[in-house]
C-alpha cells in the first residue's frame, strides 16, 4: 500500500470525525489548542474536551462555542479520560474520535490529511503520526534534550502495521475501542496509548502510522520535571508491555534501547557540543528511565 499522498484523491468526510481532548489542570495551554481547533480546514462533526476532575479553570476554557465539555467529579487518569471521550463520540454516532492532548498543536489541514488515510486504508483500527518538540536554540536544556533524545514518533517511515501510536495524536475507529472494552484505566498518566495499541493488534486489529502526520508539542521542562517525566513513561511502558508479552516489541529489547540511549545521548552532549551539563542530565534522565523499567517489571 502506497504512503500518504498529498495530491487530490478520495477523503473520509471530517464531519464523520470527533476530536477529542482529555485535561487535567490544563488552564494554562488548553488556548492555544482551541484557536487551533477552530482554525481546522475541513472542521470537525464534534470537538469533545473532557475536564478530568481539575482543580483549576480548565473547564470555564473550554467552555467555548462548538466545544461539548464532559466533567469528571474527580481525577480519574488519563485511559479513563479517553474512555469517556470515544464512547461519547460512540453515542453521538462517529465513527473515528481523534485524540489530541491539550499541549499540541495540530496543523490546519489535519482532519484533511487524517481522512486521505482513512479513505485509503479503511479497515484501519487506527492512525497516528508525531508529536514533535521543537528544537530551538534558545529553549531551556530539558526541553532541547527531550527534542534530541526523547521522540514521541516511530522514526521517518510509514508504518502500515505499527505496534502502538502516540496518544497525544491518534485517531481510533470507535468499534475498534468498543471491541477491546477501551482503554485500561489503571493507566493514569502514561503507558494508555501503548497499552491500547497492543491488545488492539493482539485482538486482530491494524494501527498504521503516518509520519508526514505531525503536530507541535508545546510541553515545557525543567530537570526535575523531564527526569520524572522519563521514569513515568518507562515505568507505564513496561506495565504495558509485559501485559501483551506476545506482541512487538518485548521488555528486554526495550531495556536495551534505553541502555544504548543512556550512552548515545551523554556522549552526543560531550563530543559534539562539549556540553558537561546535557550530559549528566541525559544520564539522569536516562537512568530514571531504566529504573522506571525495574518498576514496571516488579509492580506489574
Amino acid at each position: 500500500m502506497a504512503p500518504l499522498n498529498d495530491g487530490p484523491g478520495p477523503r473520509f468526510p471530517a464531519s464523520r470525525i470527533a476530536v477529542g481532548v482529555p485535561c487535567f489542570n490544563e488552564e494554562a495551554r488548553l488556548p492555544a489548542l482551541l484557536d487551533a481547533l477552530r482554525g481546522l480546514d475541513p472542521a470537525p462533526g464534534a470537538v469533545l474536551i473532557v475536564d478530568d476532575g481539575s482543580a483549576d479553570r480548565t473547564a470555564e476554557r473550554a467552555a467555548v462555542d462548538g466545544v461539548q465539555v464532559l466533567r469528571h467529579a474527580r481525577n480519574e487518569g488519563l485511559a479513563a479520560a479517553r474512555n469517556t471521550l470515544w464512547r461519547r463520540a460512540r453515542e453521538l454516532g462517529f465513527p473515528f474520535v481523534s485524540f489530541l492532548d491539550a499541549d499540541v498543536t495540530p496543523p490546519t489541514d489535519w482532519l484533511e490529511r487524517i481522512g486521505a488515510v482513512l479513505a485509503q486504508d479503511p479497515r484501519l483500527a487506527g492512525l497516528g503520526g508525531r508529536n514533535v518538540d521543537p528544537l530551538e536554540e534558545d529553549a531551556a536544556r530539558p526541553d532541547q534534550w527531550r527534542a534530541r533524545f526523547w521522540r514521541q514518533d516511530a522514526g521517518e517511515q510509514p508504518l502500515l502495521d505499527a505496534p502502538m501510536l502516540v496518544g497525544a495524536c491518534a485517531t481510533y475507529r470507535v468499534d475498534a475501542l468498543q471491541d477491546i472494552a477501551g482503554f485500561d484505566a489503571r493507566f493514569r498518566t502514561n503507558g494508555e496509548d501503548v497499552d491500547v495499541g497492543r491488545r488492539l493488534r493482539a485482538a486482530g486489529h491494524r494501527l498504521r502510522y503516518e509520519p508526514s502526520l505531525v503536530v507541535q508539542h508545546r510541553r515545557r521542562d525543567d530537570a526535575g520535571s523531564l527526569v520524572r517525566l522519563c521514569f513515568r513513561h518507562c515505568r507505564d511502558g513496561m506495565r504495558a508491555t509485559l501485559e501483551t508479552p506476545q506482541e512487538h516489541p518485548g521488555a528486554l529489547e526495550l531495556v536495551f534501547g534505553m541502555g544504548r540511549k543512556a550512552v548515545r545521548a551523554p556522549a552526543a552532549a560531550l563530543l559534539k557540543r562539549r556540553d558537561p551539563i546535557e550530559a549528566a542530565l541525559g544520564a539522569a534522565a536516562c537512568g530514571a528511565g531504566l529504573v522506571g523499567y525495574g518498576v514496571g517489571w516488579l509492580r506489574r
